[in-house]
């Protein structure tokens, strides 16, 4: 069976040689990582140093030593308070550290998935008919976003116990692939309504996200300036105009770049 490239969706047979990325294994072609005759000399080495990553693989490991930074400074700081005021150094920089490794994990596993809002429950005892009810709707309002396939959707299941008072329960879309999550929670806006997409948040970041809702009611109580906005998967309060004109200049910039290698 031909493998399908995570970037342009094209099988080997059309796009040419498939490598996977030695992070999250997903195929690539090698024209659409971008990879040089001698590269692909060096990866088809029996005993091969040369290492490749995706792009969104690439993204993370390039972040790795600024978080890396940080926590170390973070568990020196909470160490240093821990041994002031209880003479220990190491009980709570260590419950720190565990609760960071949890609260990663948690997002790893939360990452290909998004929240599907709103859409009617069936009304079968069946549960089969009720996962091809609920899958039909998925599909039907992902495709005004983007191409999705049923095969790109591992599991669709219902949140929570059914509501006495009707109100349809939320639907998790589990994606055997973290990119097409990020383009749909990218594209969200151009879901239709009543329905809505959310990411698949913890609840550290259920937490952050309510906060900063509280301050932004605070902030824009005489005028609507500011707006909550995901920058690097994080929330943000942004100033709305500046993160507008911010986005202009970038896509200014994509397409230059897309000019340049068409010419």
């Amino acid at each position: 069976m031909a493998s399908i490239c995570a970037v342009c969706k094209k099988s080997s047979e059309v796009g040419g040689r498939i490598y996977n990325c030695d992070s999250c294994r997903r195929p690539l072609h090698a024209d659409c990582i971008g990879l040089t005759a001698t590269e692909i000399k060096a990866l088809d080495l029996r005993q091969r140093v040369l290492k490749r990553f995706c792009l969104d693989c690439e993204k993370g490991l390039a972040c790795l030593p600024e978080v890396l930074c940080k926590l170390n400074n973070l568990t020196d700081t909470v160490n240093k308070i821990d041994k002031f005021i209880y003479g220990n150094e190491d009980s709570t920089a260590s419950l720190f550290k565990s609760e960071i490794v949890n609260e990663i994990n948690d997002r790893v596993l939360r990452k290909n998935n998004v929240i599907f809002y709103n859409a009617k429950e069936s009304d079968s005892e069946l549960p089969e008919e009720r996962k091809n009810f609920d899958l039909k709707i998925v599909m039907k309002s992902l495709s005004k976003i983007c191409t999705v396939s049923e095969t790109d959707i591992v599991k669709v299941l219902r949140l929570g116990k059914i509501k006495s008072d009707g109100k349809p329960r939320p639907i998790k879309i589990i994606f055997n692939d973290h990119g097409l999550a990020l383009k749909i929670l990218k594209d969200k806006h151009k879901c239709e309504k009543p329905y809505a997409i959310n990411g698949d948040l913890t609840l550290q970041q259920r937490d952050q996200l309510k906060a900063l809702r509280e301050e932004l009611d605070i902030l824009n109580k005489d005028e609507e300036l500011k707006t909550i906005k995901f920058i690097n998967g994080s929330p943000k309060i942004v100033n709305k105009r500046d993160y507008e004109k911010g986005k202009e200049n970038e896509n200014v910039k994509k397409d230059q770049l897309k000019n340049r290698r068409k010419n």
